[in-house]
């Protein structure tokens, strides 16, 4: 780099903080610097604790200890660095290559920069205390044999940014294509939620496993596993060996047991690996920007149509029952919804949320007892998945909101259109689930087709609410990440909060309803008052749509440029 470049990066930096320091004032109006502030206190205060809680555990701390150790504070600071990369994957740099190549620097200069960037980051700041203070503790308390640690965290540190930062790049270059960037970011934010709650599975099924088991047998596993608490599990081991940046809690491991040639080893190791991360990232960042991605190639040939297959009659029938613009309407916006990275999210989460709380109610002995209210709750819980889409029908639509205006169809169905199309995505997984639980868990058919019944009102009355909601609070969403601004989160919240209410009071008249059914079995009268309630329920809230949505479609006139002006609001 030669005084000209160095110069160039100099006033680079002197305009970033001359302007950041503008803006932050004396009233700290600059959140990234405020943010940056509050890591940098915070990683202070995670040095002093690293250090202090090392310096006086790690002496009488088993090697096994301190491998679990250094393992959970590794994987913490991996979960926070895909997290973190995973809410915002519209970039690939702290610094944008593609705006700073007018000034006299070279890529690979503009490369550095945003390498040494990335340190000033919260998580990099706070784990890097971490990890410095960890491993300073172990040369105090432990000897200065344990020196040797110190490069090996700084080498896994390293190792577990560039690593990171490859896979970001990896990303960014897939996220060119339109099309897989909501696939791309709802894998990567669903990835770490099912890393967390893999553990909690993991003991669900070893319950099951120790319940069916005998005492006896019980008694001799564990008799095993405490004679045997000082040697770790060979999984563990062959974990750590495995992954490079766990070659420093494997290190850490040995250097207790006074052996300190793994960790040399693994410093060079993990050293060599980092140079190998850096430059296939600097060659991703390359191909990103030079826009010279290879891309698959489109066959000829292939665009004929395929036969229409039984899902697509079905959907040519459930369009088809309905008006043709509201039909239209809802197919465009159905399409818009799952393609997004929000829509994805909130199916997968959907799943998930339904997974792991029918993994604890199978555990239950009442569970069968109580089939009906525990279907119709996991029903309703699956339906609050996309409340983003219920609560926001226009947000997603930017500038086809002015064409969709433009061409003056009836606005009431524009309502019921996106209505329609939100159908799907909230009866379809309840209906999975009812179905579901009605085979775990046999219960008489009235009660089957009730829930579904009280399902669909569930559903109407979240329409209702979220057409209010979207004619009043309309705001931007954004099709690249999940990041939102602060006026979406907290109308998000407010809509979640009121439709929670609404489906709690309905849940709440449906417990009555079936212990008043239960009492008059009890008594001889066998009468089906679930189903009967649920058909009454269900007109009521069939008329009750219909008037509302005759009322929200003479409002919608008077909030069109409000709407449009919310929605068309620069997110990405």
């Amino acid at each position: 780099m030669n005084r000209r470049q160095r110069n160039a990066v100099f006033a680079l930096y002197r305009t970033l903080l001359r302007r950041r320091w503008h803006r932050l004032g004396p009233t700290m109006k600059s959140l990234g610097a405020l943010l940056v502030a509050i890591s940098t206190v915070v990683a202070g205060a995670t040095f002093l604790m690293a250090f202090l809680l090392g310096f006086f555990l790690l002496p009488n701390a088993s090697p096994v200890g301190v491998l679990w150790a250094w393992d959970g504070v590794l994987l913490a600071f991996l979960f926070l660095r895909v997290w973190g990369m995973a809410t915002d994957l519209r970039v690939d740099d702290v610094l944008s290559m593609q705006n700073l190549l007018h000034l006299p620097l070279t890529p690979s200069d503009i490369f550095i920069l945003n390498a040494i960037a990335v340190h000033l980051q919260p998580s990099p700041l706070i784990f890097g205390a971490a990890f410095l203070g960890l491993s300073l503790a172990s040369i105090f308390a432990l000897g200065p044999g344990h020196a040797i640690l110190l490069p090996l965290a700084l080498a896994s540190f390293w190792c577990v940014i560039a690593l990171t930062r490859q896979l970001q790049t990896f990303l960014a270059a897939l996220m060119v294509n339109k099309r897989r960037r909501g696939t791309i970011v709802a894998v990567c934010v669903m990835v770490p939620m099912l890393l967390i709650q893999l553990p909690n599975i993991v003991m669900q099924v070893e319950l099951w496993g120790s319940l069916e088991r005998s005492d006896s047998e019980h008694r001799e596993h564990l008799e095993v596993e405490l004679s045997d608490s000082d040697a770790p599990a060979e999984w563990l081991l062959a974990t750590n060996l495995a992954l490079p940046p766990a070659w420093l809690a494997y290190g850490a491991y040995q250097a207790k047991r006074d052996r300190f040639w793994p960790a040399a080893a693994g410093t060079l190791g993990l050293l060599a690996v980092v140079g190998w991360s850096l430059r296939r990232s600097y060659r991703s960042a390359l191909r990103v920007y030079r826009r010279n991605e290879r891309g698959r190639a489109t066959r000829r040939g292939e665009q004929a149509s395929s036969p229409r297959t039984r899902r697509r009659r079905i959907a040519e029938a459930y369009w088809g029952a309905f008006p043709a613009i509201a039909a239209t309407v809802g197919r465009a916006s159905l399409r818009q919804w799952v393609r997004s990275p929000h829509g994805k999210q909130a199916l997968v989460t959907s799943i998930l949320v339904v997974l792991l709380v029918s993994l604890a109610a199978l555990r239950l002995e009442e569970a069968s007892k109580s089939q009906p209210y525990l279907g119709l709750g996991l029903a309703a819980l699956c339906s609050f998945g996309p409340i983003v889409f219920v609560s926001n029908v226009f947000g997603w639509d930017r500038g086809g909101f002015r064409v969709l205006l433009a061409t003056g169809p009836p606005r009431h169905l524009v309502l019921l259109g996106k209505n329609l199309g939100l159908m799907p995505i909230t009866l379809g997984p309840g209906l999975a689930v009812l179905v579901a639980a009605q085979l775990v868990w046999p219960q008489p058919t009235t009660h089957f087709l009730a829930s579904i019944l009280q399902l669909m009102v569930v559903c109407l009355v979240l329409f209702m609410m979220g057409n209010h909601f979207s004619i009043t609070g309309p705001w931007g969403a954004s099709f690249m990440s999940l990041k939102q601004r602060g006026e979406p989160v907290a109308s998000n919240l407010g809509a979640f909060l009121v439709a929670a209410f609404a489906v709690g009071v309905i849940m709440l008249a449906t417990a009555g309803v079936l212990v008043l059914e239960r009492l008059l079995g009890d008594a001889g009268w066998p009468i089906p008052l679930y189903l009967l309630f649920s058909v009454l329920t269900l007109g009521l809230a069939a008329l009750w749509y219909r008037d509302a949505l005759r009322y929200q479609a003479k409002a919608l006139p008077a909030q069109e440029e409000r709407i449009l002006e919310a929605i068309n609001t620069p997110v990405d």
